[in-house]
């Protein structure tokens, strides 16, 4: 069993990729900003967490070393909402940080590098019909998060070229136990939490093109898979989603678990109007046998059981 490095192992998708790495047999060492992180150590106690920074690459270089590290699957980076309020800073950690991750990897010997990309790096042009887009569907980004996560798919490809097995998962609309607040997915996470603990909330109308929701649990899984897979021609995976749902269907299948919850709808998105297209996911089905372990709904219906059961849980996020 190989030595797993995950950044940003204490974020929403992040601790469930290190509990599935751990669950697999695997050892893993979390480079985190963070040097406590409850919730991951809740539920993957025999991870390592070492406080650090993508950005200083000796420590990068010596972790990799010291721990022989053998897969890295980097989940580390500044999220939509924090990519508007701090551009630059988005930037340097998206870019500079993934680059950093590429040149260590390359320089210790490191047998595959996963990371997370985002189908923000996509775009949405203004003739954009609806249709399902594979990997191949023109890139036209229009957030300085998309465009910094379009740079690193650049990158995968200029290292794949000079050797380096790396590959990188577009991360869909993932939502699911864990922060309430920092991305869009978080978003989801306070209105679900709300619902569930008897608050209102503004359920902001802004997915123009639909929502394709995937549980966090199962986001990790994916990414996952694509860390522990073998090197093939393809490096870029659309993220397999149940369907792409409407605005109305989500608030509806909130209402149907929480049938007194109180969601006004909101006409004002809450961190810009841009939205992606819909992605077609069948590449990483085909490829790494991909079939997630729950629906929306049951995704939904755990978090309410959960946050109805430990209401105190929304401090966390």
């Amino acid at each position: 069993m190989g030595h797993i490095l995950v950044t940003g192992g204490s974020g929403n998708i992040g601790m469930y990729a290190v509990a599935e790495f751990v669950r697999r047999g695997h050892e893993v060492t979390v480079l985190d900003q963070k040097s406590e992180a409850p919730m991951l150590t809740a539920i993957a106690p025999d991870a390592d967490i070492v406080a650090g920074d993508i950005l200083d690459v000796d420590l990068l270089a010596n972790l990799v070393r010291d721990r022989k590290i053998s897969h890295i699957l980097h989940l580390a980076a500044y999220l939509g909402p924090e990519s508007v309020a701090f551009p630059v800073k988005a930037i340097d950690v998206n870019c500079r940080g993934t680059a950093n991750i590429f040149d260590v990897a390359m320089a210790q010997g490191v047998e595959r590098v996963c990371w997370s990309s985002s189908i923000a790096a996509v775009g949405t042009l203004t003739d954009y019909d609806g249709r399902l887009t594979d990997e191949n569907y023109r890139i036209a980004p229009t957030t300085t998060y998309g465009a910094s996560k379009y740079y690193g798919e650049l990158m995968t490809a200029i290292y794949r070229e000079r050797g380096l097995d790396a590959t990188c998962v577009r991360v869909a609309f993932a939502f699911g136990l864990g922060k309430l607040t920092g991305s869009w997915g978080a978003n989801y996470n306070r209105i679900i939490y709300n619902a569930a603990v008897g608050r209102s909330s503004r359920f902001p109308s802004w997915a123009k093109t639909g929502i394709q929701m995937i549980y966090n649990k199962d986001q990790a899984k994916l990414c996952v898979d694509a860390t522990l897979a073998p090197r093939s021609e393809h490096w870029l995976f659309n993220t397999p989603t149940e369907k792409v749902f409407s605005e109305d269907e989500v608030i509806a299948i909130i209402r149907d678990i929480v049938p007194d919850c109180d969601i006004i709808r909101d006409p004002q998105p809450p961190y810009g109007s841009a939205f992606p297209p819909n992605v077609d996911g069948s590449r990483a089905v085909k490829e790494f046998g991909f079939s997630p372990d729950y629906t929306v709904r049951n995704a939904i219906a755990e978090m309410v059981d959960y946050y109805r059961r430990y209401p105190e849980s929304g401090s966390l996020g």
